[in-house]
């Protein structure tokens, strides 16, 4: 897979979203609200006229301090209730953890859970910064092109990997215990991030990051591909995820919703919130409402069907 960096986008950009789509704010709980017995934190309330589940990773959890979270810009055409199973916890983990996820396992059947109007899941782009020690090299001879700083063999690897494991949530999602056949699954892409010295600061960790920064000093990869590079990668993982949704071969309910081009870069050399990052890989609270309203539309017109 070699996508041109900066892939052209396809799907609702981010001012239309913004200009055509309002929406009422949607409310996140835990699973411990869900179980709590509150009546507000009830799913099953005729007070929401949809219920969803959101699993995944930091984007869904807390993003940095000050607090940010993407589901909170979250809105829908009607009162909605999210049940956010992601956890601070599993900011580092990679994609196929979320399928062994024991919450969402329980969250998909009758006995412990719901059917959900709709499963919303963030998922890859912690596996993109983790393995970047492995799919980057520095060929030595200066190339300005993207792809020479890149282990072919890794990035195939990783492309496998996080397909594989959207299959398998949408397996879990079908499985015979589960009540959820065939609700669709709503994916994202992510957006090009500047790597820079701006590590998150974290409610439970006080310190992570940077990550691609880190990556790129330690092979001492020239500053001036560090962006293109960077950018490579965000598009090689934004079309793995958008090959899922594609015909011929589309796993069923999978919905890929594009957000590439929507945030303000981060400027290079910014070592705190710059653009619409809070941080080297975490948006801000404008730019996780930006993210949020794209979301929101595609969420908002599956829901309404």
């Amino acid at each position: 897979m070699r996508p041109t960096a900066r892939a052209a986008v396809e799907s609702v950009t981010a001012p239309a979203a913004m200009r055509g789509f309002t929406g009422v704010p949607v409310q996140v709980v835990t699973i411990a609200d869900v179980y709590s017995g509150d009546p507000g934190s009830n799913p099953g309330s005729a007070e929401f006229a949809y219920r969803i589940l959101a699993e995944g990773d930091s984007w869904f959890t807390i993003g940095g301090i000050p607090s940010s979270n993407l589901l909170y810009e979250l809105r829908l055409p009607q009162p909605a209730i999210v049940c956010n199973i992601a956890l601070p916890g599993d900011t580092l983990k990679g994609i196929a953890e979320l399928a062994r996820n024991q919450d969402l396992k329980k969250l998909l059947t009758e006995r412990f859970g719901y059917r959900w109007h709709a499963i919303l899941l963030s998922a890859g782009g912690n596996d993109l910064i983790e393995r970047a020690p492995q799919l980057l090299r520095n060929p030595g001879n200066g190339s300005s092109d993207a792809r020479d700083y890149l282990v072919s063999e890794q990035l195939e690897g990783f492309v496998r990997d996080v397909q594989d494991g959207y299959r398998a949530i949408v397996a879990l999602r079908d499985a015979a215990e589960s009540v959820n056949h065939g609700v669709p699954i709503v994916v994202h892409g992510y957006d090009y991030p500047t790597p820079r010295n701006a590590p998150a600061h974290f409610v439970a960790v006080p310190l992570l990051g940077p990550w691609l920064q880190r990556a790129f000093d330690d092979l001492q990869i020239a500053e001036a591909v560090r962006v293109p590079i960077t950018d490579f990668l965000v598009d090689v993982l934004a079309e793995a995820i958008k090959t899922l949704a594609a015909e011929p071969t589309a796993l069923p309910g999978f919905h890929y919703v594009e957000t590439r081009g929507t945030l303000q870069r981060a400027a290079t050399g910014a070592t705190g919130t710059s653009g619409d990052w809070l941080n080297e890989t975490h948006p801000s609270h404008e730019g996780y409402r930006k993210i949020a309203a794209i979301i929101g539309a595609k969420v908002g017109t599956l829901v309404a069907a």
